[in-house]
């Protein structure tokens, strides 16, 4: 459809929005309302009107999903122009600004993200000092590590720094003493201060030791060269008000700003968005909001941020759309009458215009199911989920909750009746039966006497014995005869020699894979993310241990395992196109289905008792409970709905426990509700056993994980090597991404890349100079690496000695002239046919070096290895695969796609790092025709034809000991 047939859809409101492309502008915008129609058409209205390139258009939206969406629709309007403009979320916006502009970035170009338990254990380490006793209670050590985090992170979003806290502080006691109605007059205490001043001023002198601690935690940081989720949008808006070149390029370069859900901005991510707009007197930004949608005010965003732009340009124009497309007019007046409860009269009144309905569905009344106790209203919604997907098989629906905890239970529920459903969900490693087996098999190696954990192994499988000598082993454990043991199980010998060589990481993989966990693993592609969330830890705990021996690693994961309450990690459950989809309510965000459920809608799940906070910040209050907040997320869950709301709430727990109403259920207009009541019922549903996975579920299962992966990752060119190489290599680590044990080589192109980016960074180098960068980088980088000790002293003296060979050789090729870009991200739509029907696959790629001259583009990929002849690289060889080629056909098919580049000559190359016995380190740049191109796309379709059709599920490659093709056997 083109721009003029979308536009003349518009009615008069969306087409002022669209039209207005000058000066600042204000638009409220209700749920259903056209949003990103309206983003999308006055971004192709800006294209077409002025002389803006699409890179001087930035458009910043909530989530990475509104990224793609947005991008996609404006693909269909513009073409691959689309991939031009500059769509982001806030973090990504600040990334590909420490990408683009390195040399105003460097206090944290280099720092590397930290984890999770870098944090705690910075924590940790700062509140050991005695000055901090009171945020380590006796018993109860760590209890305030996670709300210190927190707090940090609260802090950030808010823009203060610890100085900032401590003045408010401060401040804060000072009042409280001054304040005479802290002073009781009676009893007592006649004369002194009220107990609920002490509790304010007992949390603020918390507070106090908060902010020193903050401050410890960011010095520690700098030191170890470390950054912080957080850091990315502080580092952006600190370096744009004290880099003045810096601000004046962004300011400069993107003459156009539309920020979508503003509403959901905090103060760092606000500052942003004024020192862009600041540049003009009457600035071309274009906001998008719904105070009633905002629901991220726990993540610093408040409804002041929404109205503070306006009030900053007072000229902006204001513009409501209050046609709603998505919901009928019964959905529309029940949560409108809700969601009214929020305001006093006459407060925000420009934003509570009330919405009418622009669906042509026929209004009815919203469902209320109260069950006499919660199976019951358990049993109604697999029964009506059932009817929808026999009558209505086409139909979306949306199961909605307020936390994870009730998700977790309709999760449970649906797979107990194998219904399908699509979800994302949290797994705690270290309760998850895989975790489980984990641990119990590092508690066996940690200390071999403990033979009831080697027991409780060899019960689920592992150790690549039957289950009858498994059963025979238990026997003699539990009578003491283990002077055999390791001839009925020969892994562990193998594993306690391995553990004498590898380093700390490589050794917990390593007896995953001899002692037969990994099988367990390969079984359910839901396991792999668990073990993942466990590689990851130790990781983790090894880099901050400074850990070397996998025997310490173990005990110090042990440790921590005791320490911890939970590890979670986040698991996709179910294919992208099942039809129904279960999510929390802040996850439905921006989403529309036909029907939507709100299960369990009572006070305990939905509002519950609050905690408040441990400490206290600017603008949050001594008490952060806001019963608004929760409406409007009840307001957002109703108002995803198209065609009918159902809420079901019961009066009593399958327990026996009584439950309590959710109040805003009765706040719903009477006249646009009915209420029916659910009869007890005594089977717990999700208590029933589920049938046994067959084979072909688990395909399933493996289908639907690669279209997810796909659809939403898109497809590197490594990724594309290891379908054809081994489609099962390609499942378990391009799909699934198995942890794998750093290896000599990874680690030395790893620390290779770091120096070749380094280098290009200085630019003017001598020889000399470049020796140097290639030393000090690469054993810097190798120290930090999870290699064992002697794994890194070989490699750092190799690099080291091949350094001068490499700068000489490369000489002229650090001289290239022109704009040079270093890891830069690419990427491009590729339409693909299937079944007559049209697929979108971003491919993507990381491009090591781009060096621009005006007319040509030179890209140069690194590789860690001596030269190859045109004829091996290209796969012409025997024992040669052709995988560097198609690389560089891959980059080239990226900057073919990219409007910038595709008029200039694009020339390929491949730098090989590693010197050969005369020291050369030839680049080789070999064209790409169009053929080459036409071949890649072949097989990227065959890719796409192989997931789709489901027979990437039933090849394997020729190598019969092909350890990827060994796990998908398991499954068989």
């Amino acid at each position: 459809m083109s721009f003029e047939e979308r536009y003349a859809k518009l009615n008069k409101e969306q087409k002022m929005a669209v039209d207005t492309i000058d000066g600042p502008v204000l638009v409220v915008a209700g749920p259903g309302t056209g949003k990103t129609t309206i983003l999308t058409l006055r971004i192709a209205e800006i294209l077409r009107k002025t002389d803006t390139p699409a890179h001087g258009i930035l458009a910043i939206t909530y989530t990475d999903a509104g990224v793609r969406a947005m991008r996609e629709k404006l693909r269909e309007i513009i073409g691959n122009r689309a991939h031009d403009v500059y769509i982001h979320t806030f973090h990504s916006f600040a990334s590909a600004m420490m990408s683009e502009y390195p040399d105003h970035f460097l206090r944290i170009g280099d720092f590397k993200q930290m984890t999770d338990v870098d944090q705690e254990s910075f924590i940790r380490d700062i509140i050991s000092e005695s000055i901090f006793a009171p945020l380590r209670p006796i018993g109860r050590p760590d209890v305030y590590i996670s709300s210190i985090i927190k707090t940090i992170s609260d802090a950030k979003k808010d823009a203060l720094t610890p100085e900032d806290v401590r003045d408010f502080v401060k401040k804060e006691i000072k009042n409280i003493k001054n304040d005479e109605s802290n002073i009781s007059t009676r009893g007592a205490t006649k004369g002194k201060l009220k107990a609920d001043a002490l509790n304010k001023l007992e949390k603020l002198d918390k507070t106090l030791l908060f902010a020193d601690v903050y401050k410890k935690y960011e010095e520690k940081k700098k030191e170890a060269k470390l950054k912080d989720y957080d850091d990315l949008i502080i580092e952006l808006l600190v370096t744009m008000r004290t880099d003045e070149l810096l601000l004046r390029l962004i300011q400069e370069r993107f003459l156009y700003l539309l920020v979508d859900e503003h509403q959901d901005t905090n103060d760092s991510q606000n500052l942003i968005i004024s020192l862009i707009a600041e540049f003009f007197e009457t600035p071309n930004i274009f906001i998008v909001g719904d105070e009633k949608q905002a629901i991220y005010r726990f993540q610093g965003a408040s409804v002041e941020n929404f109205l503070k732009l306006q009030k900053h340009w007072p000229s902006m124009k204001v513009i409501n759309l209050d046609t709603n497309y998505r919901s009928h007019q019964g959905i529309l007046d029940a949560s409108f009458a809700m969601i009214e409860n929020n305001y006093d009269e006459g407060e925000y009144v420009d934003l509570r215009k009330k919405l009418k309905s622009g669906n042509k569905e026929k209004a009815h009344p919203l469902d209320i199911l109260v069950g006499e106790n919660t199976p019951a209203i358990e049993h109604y919604l697999v029964d009506r989920l059932r009817d929808i997907s026999r009558k209505e098989p086409e139909a979306t629906v949306a199961i909605i909750t307020r936390r994870n905890r009730e998700l977790e239970r309709v999760l449970r529920l649906l797979e107990s009746q194998n219904i399908l459903v699509s979800s994302e969900r949290s797994l705690d490693i270290f309760h998850h039966p895989l975790g489980i087996a984990f641990f119990d098999l590092i508690e066996y190696i940690a200390d071999p006497s403990r033979f009831d954990f080697l027991a409780k192994t060899l019960i689920i499988g592992m150790w690549g014995v039957s289950f009858g000598k498994s059963l025979e082993i238990i026997h003699l454990l539990k009578s003491g005869q283990v002077e055999n043991l390791h001839s009925f199980i020969p892994a562990i010998s193998r594993i306690r020699e391995k553990m004498l060589h590898d380093g700390a990481v490589s050794g917990i993989i390593h007896l995953a894979e001899e002692s037969g966990f990994v099988g367990l693993v390969a079984k359910d592609p839901s396991f792999v993310h668990v073990w993942k969330g466990i590689v990851t830890l130790a990781e983790s705990l090894a880099r901050d241990g400074d850990i070397i021996s996998p025997l310490e690693l173990m005990n110090m994961m042990l440790k921590y395992r005791q320490s911890a309450e939970s590890k979670t990690v986040k698991v996709s459950v179910g294919a992208p196109d099942f039809p129904i989809k279960a999510m929390t309510a802040h996850g439905s965000k921006g989403l529309e289905f036909d029907y939507v459920f709100i299960p369990y809608a009572n006070e305990e799940s939905w509002v519950g008792r609050s905690h408040g906070s441990s400490f206290v910040l600017p603008g949050r209050g001594l008490n952060d409970n806001d019963i608004r907040d929760t409406r409007r997320l009840f307001y957002v869950a109703i108002t995803r709905a198209r065609k009918h709301a159902v809420i079901l709430y019961s009066t009593e727990e399958s327990d026996g426990k009584m439950l309590t109403p959710l109040r805003f259920v009765g706040e719903l207009h009477k006249d646009c509700t009915t209420e029916t009541c659910l009869e007890r019922k005594d089977v717990h549903l999700s208590d029933l056993k589920k049938e046994k996975i067959t084979e072909n579920e688990n395909d399933a299962l493996m289908v639907s994980e690669a279209k997810k992966v796909l659809l939403q990752n898109g497809l590197s060119v490594t990724a594309l090597n290891h379908f054809l190489e081994c489609p099962s290599k390609f499942l378990y680590e391009s799909i699934l991404k198995m942890p794998q044990a750093p290896s000599l080589s990874s680690e030395k192109g790893s620390a290779m890349h770091e120096a070749m980016r380094r280098i290009w960074t200085k630019r003017e180098n001598t020889p000399k100079q470049t020796e140097e960068t290639i030393i000090s980088t690469t054993t810097e980088y190798i120290n930090k690496s999870l290699l064992s000790q002697e794994d890194k002293t070989r490699l750092k003296a190799e690099l080291s000695e091949d350094a001068h060979f490499v700068a000489e050789a490369l000489v002229s090729h650090f001289s290239s002239n022109g704009s040079v870009s270093t890891e830069r991200w690419f990427e491009a739509p590729l339409d693909i046919k299937y079944d007559a029907k049209k697929i979108i696959i971003n491919i993507h790629g990381k491009l090591d070096v781009v060096v621009d001259d005006g007319n040509a583009v030179s890209v140069f990929d690194y590789k860690t290895r001596q030269g190859m002849s045109v004829a091996a690289i290209k796969g012409e060889t025997q024992n040669s695969e052709g995988n560097y080629f198609r690389q560089l056909v891959f980059y080239k098919m990226l900057l073919n796609n990219n409007s910038f580049y595709q008029s200039k000559n694009i020339n390929t190359s491949l730098v090989f790092i590693s010197p050969d016995d005369k020291g050369r380190c030839p680049v080789v740049t070999l064209p790409v025709e169009s053929d080459d191109i036409s071949r890649v796309q072949a097989e990227i379709k065959s890719l796409v034809d192989s997931v789709w059709s489901g027979e990437i599920t039933t090849k394997y490659c020729s190598d019969p000991n092909c350890q990827y093709c060994g796990y998908r056997k398991l499954l068989k």
